[in-house]
């Protein structure tokens, strides 16, 4: 393949495009174009040459002093048959080409072999009589012409000059020329017809940038709007905000791109008849971002839907145990490795199970307003084998008020312009603040503490890019007195 085509394959592959698909979409636009100026071509060069040829003809005819500068009968007879052929050619691949008989590339042969049989008959005719006038001149303006209209690339124009050349120089050995001045006039004739292959770079090299950006442009609008369609699957995936019953559970997702690799799954079931809640959170951080780690996380859901179909009441360390397996059996092979956190809060028990795969610490906030950090329980998902994987599921109390926030390592390493991260003691701080939103006096509320994260953090980067995706979530039990539920923007206390 030619050295730019090459060149065009590599920047079209840069943002996971495929060579392939570039090639084959210039190479279809390189036919489509020279096709067009092949018939261009023969239309307006041949249609000169068709001229000349009657012209001469006619001359012939009337005996006029033009047709007498040939010396003989032979001479005449030669002229007219090497002409008469050249501009049945020029017509037979005219309707070829109109007609569509040829393939592509025989597109491309014929239009270098038109050229050649330019500088054919020139040669030709200038060995028949000198008198004519022919010579080097007629083919070098012929392929120049050809490489101003052509779409040829370097190699493609230099193989008329070759053929031509030598013909030439052979030509003027026939004729009785010394071998140093045969040379000597091919190498004149050569230069000659060096700006028509420096044309065909030039050109070339613009067509491949020109052909590129067209085709990257193209491919971005096509992958943001794969993007899109990607993301509300991706999106579809987590779970709905429940702010009704005895445990409440919201979040908030920020992803660094437009899918990410954070996930939330959550499952609600029921305890007994009283209507009591069980709710099942599990929060994931997959290593990497964008379409891979989305890819990996949808792999992820169905593992975790499907524990969770077979058996409704699995325990966090149960459910990690199984995670860790799977990744360290199908993903750790490929380098991909993933952080999770699994809750569950049992209300008829008032208390709060969780075990948790290298993950950041979660905060377990009182009703008094005491802190609490929730750390990582065991070894991230995928870096050790089962046998050596011991979830040690931990079991703390969860009554009416206590609020559970946890996030996944974006919103902690959130770093800002002056290169300092958030850190954990950045986000202990801001949970620590008695009002999640409001002004000192008012009452708390319960539900927001997502929000204010990921506000925070944004606060935090002051304008610079995130360098992870961002993800945090709360559950929470609110107070209820005398009918009201504490905690609620509405709420009315009595």
């Amino acid at each position: 393949m030619d050295f730019e085509v090459e060149k065009g394959c590599r920047l079209a592959k840069s943002g996971s495009i495929e060579t392939t698909e570039f090639r084959r979409s210039f190479h279809q636009e390189t036919s489509q174009l020279l096709r067009r100026r092949l018939i261009w071509y023969i239309a307006i060069w041949g249609g000169l040459g068709l001229i000349s040829f009657v012209f001469a003809i006619v001359m012939m005819v009337r005996g006029s002093d033009v047709a007498n500068l040939m010396s003989t009968g032979t001479s005449k007879a030669l002229f007219l048959v090497s002409n008469g052929l050249w501009v049945a050619v020029y017509v037979a691949v005219l309707v070829m080409v109109i007609e569509k008989r040829v393939s592509d590339w025989r597109v491309i042969r014929l239009s270098i072999g038109l050229i050649i049989l330019d500088g054919v008959v020139a040669v030709l005719i200038r060995e028949i009589d000198p008198a004519l006038g022919y010579g080097a001149w007629i083919f070098v303006m012929s392929h120049f012409i050809a490489c101003c209209v052509f779409p040829w690339t370097v190699r493609q124009a230099l193989i008329p000059v070759a053929v031509l050349v030598g013909g030439s120089v052979l030509g003027h050995i026939i004729g009785g020329d010394t071998a140093t001045k045969s040379l000597i006039l091919g190498g004149v004739t050569l230069g000659m017809m060096m700006p028509g292959v420096f044309v065909s770079g030039y050109k070339h090299s613009q067509r491949i940038q020109k052909s590129t950006n067209r085709f990257l442009n193209h491919r971005y609008g096509m992958l943001r709007q794969e993007l899109a369609y990607a993301r509300q699957i991706h999106e579809a995936l987590f779970p709905a905000p429940k702010t009704t019953g005895q445990i409440h559970f919201v979040y908030r997702y920020e992803p660094m791109r437009q899918i990410g690799g954070d996930y939330l799954f959550a499952r609600y079931s029921q305890a007994d008849d009283e209507g009591n809640e069980i709710l099942s959170v599990v929060m994931i951080d997959v290593t990497g971002h964008g379409i891979p780690a989305a890819l990996t996380v949808n792999r992820l859901h169905g593992e975790i839907d499907l524990r969770f179909a077979e058996k409704p009441d699995i325990s966090p360390g149960e459910l990690l145990s199984h995670l860790n397996r799977y990744i360290q059996l199908t993903l750790s092979k490929h380098s991909i490795f993933a952080t999770a956190a699994c809750f569950r809060v049992i209300g008829s028990r008032n208390i709060l199970e969780y075990a948790s795969g290298g993950h950041p610490p979660a905060f377990l906030r009182g009703v008094d307003g005491t802190l609490v950090d929730l750390e990582a329980t065991t070894f991230m998902l995928g870096a050790c084998k089962e046998k050596d994987f011991d979830p040690l599921q931990t079991e703390v109390a969860f009554g009416p008020g206590d609020t559970l926030i946890a996030y996944t390592d974006g919103a902690m390493e959130a770093r800002g312009q002056d290169g300092k991260m958030l850190n954990i003691d950045g986000l202990r701080r801001i949970v620590a603040s008695t009002h999640p939103l409001g002004t000192e006096g008012e009452h708390q509320m319960q539900g927001q503490w997502p929000e204010k994260i990921l506000r925070e953090v944004s606060k935090h980067l002051g304008g610079a890019m995130a360098d992870d995706d961002t993800l945090a979530f709360e559950i929470y039990r609110p107070i209820r007195v005398t009918g009201c539920v504490v905690g609620q923007e509405d709420a009315l206390v009595e």
